[in-house]
């Protein structure tokens, strides 16, 4: 049986402190290293770009070391996701100013991942982003991409 394949994107690592959302957080993690025959971890170089550039140096370790835990694949920079990103702004899914956001996704989408999960709803999980990336990606022979927060892996 094939994993299922999660792309973490830099909120949902970086909420483990946060008072409610650190909460489900955890449990998502919980989940993830229960079951490791059934969910692949995978992690691209926005994520290690964003936390170099986090500017509270504990927050910084402390992601680190909790990104450390984690059974994962880092999977390298690559000309087809970074072109994909472009390729969503040109296709209005965000602005240029969220390039970093759409990198997140196109690194999942070339990676062939099923989900991506982050805690930024204002820009990655919500339906109008969801929907664009997904309609681009119909179109243009990628697959599929679930944007979600963690609590849908919860089963609450």
């Amino acid at each position: 049986m094939r994993k299922t394949r999660i792309y973490l994107d830099t909120s949902v690592v970086s909420m483990f402190d946060d008072s409610e959302r650190g909460i489900i957080t955890k449990k998502f993690f919980e989940i993830i290293e229960r079951e490791p025959d059934n969910y692949e971890i995978i992690v691209s170089p926005v994520l290690e770009e964003e936390i170099l550039i986090t500017p509270e140096p504990e927050k910084k370790v402390k992601i680190y070391q909790r990104l450390e835990l984690l059974p994962k694949i880092n999977i390298g920079k690559n000309d087809e996701a970074e072109n994909l990103a472009w390729i969503y702004v040109i296709e209005d899914v965000l602005t240029d100013t969220h390039i970093d956001d759409l990198r997140h996704i196109a690194y999942a989408v070339t990676s062939r991942c099923d989900y991506v999960v982050s805690w930024n709803m204002k820009h990655l999980s919500n339906v109008r982003t969801i929907n664009r990336v997904n309609n681009y990606n119909k179109n243009n022979n990628y697959p599929i991409v679930m944007i979600t927060p963690p609590t849908i892996f919860l089963g609450e």
